[in-house]
């Protein structure tokens, strides 16, 4: 939940900044939409991307600058949800990135927004549960984080 807290802030700032930057009407308050609603998986972002865009077509007066609104905002919720997110759940977690994102995908797929915020603690369990157990390392190892050579040095051993 920090880290979804932590790349929404981040989201929010960039959206922001961008509806700043661009001359967007109520920037602020874009970036605060963005924030809230990047807790709302898939529908969220689409909203707080669709919305700006709306107005950017009755604030300007060109398609390229409506064009350009909407694929920013797009290249900011893609970048920060996809890329970034996992990242940085995942070294925090010392869990694969792709693994994080599976995790996330396949819970929200399940159960909804309640999978979303419970799919990578899922999955942070069964990696615990896996290199607990010595015929099962080799799963934690292989979806552990990498760089960190896996989930064994979350915690330590005696």
């Amino acid at each position: 939940m920090l880290v979804r807290t932590q790349m929404s802030a981040v989201t929010g700032l960039l959206v922001g900044a961008f509806a700043w930057i661009t001359g967007l009407q109520f920037a602020v308050e874009w970036g605060v939409i963005a924030f809230v609603l990047n807790y709302i998986p898939y529908i969220g972002p689409f909203v707080a991307t669709l919305f700006p865009t709306l107005l950017a077509m009755t604030q300007f007066e060109s398609w390229p600058a409506v064009l350009g609104m909407f694929v920013g905002l797009n290249i900011i919720q893609f970048a920060v949800g996809n890329y970034v997110e996992p990242r940085v759940a995942g070294r925090l977690l010392s869990m694969s990135p792709m693994v994080v994102l599976f995790a996330i995908f396949f819970w929200t797929f399940l159960w909804g927004l309640f999978g979303t915020f419970i799919g990578v603690p899922i999955a942070l369990a069964i990696l615990s549960f896996c290199d607990q157990h010595p015929s099962s390392r080799w799963v934690a190892d292989l979806l552990g984080d990498p760089e960190r050579g896996g989930t064994t040095q979350i915690k330590s051993r005696s």
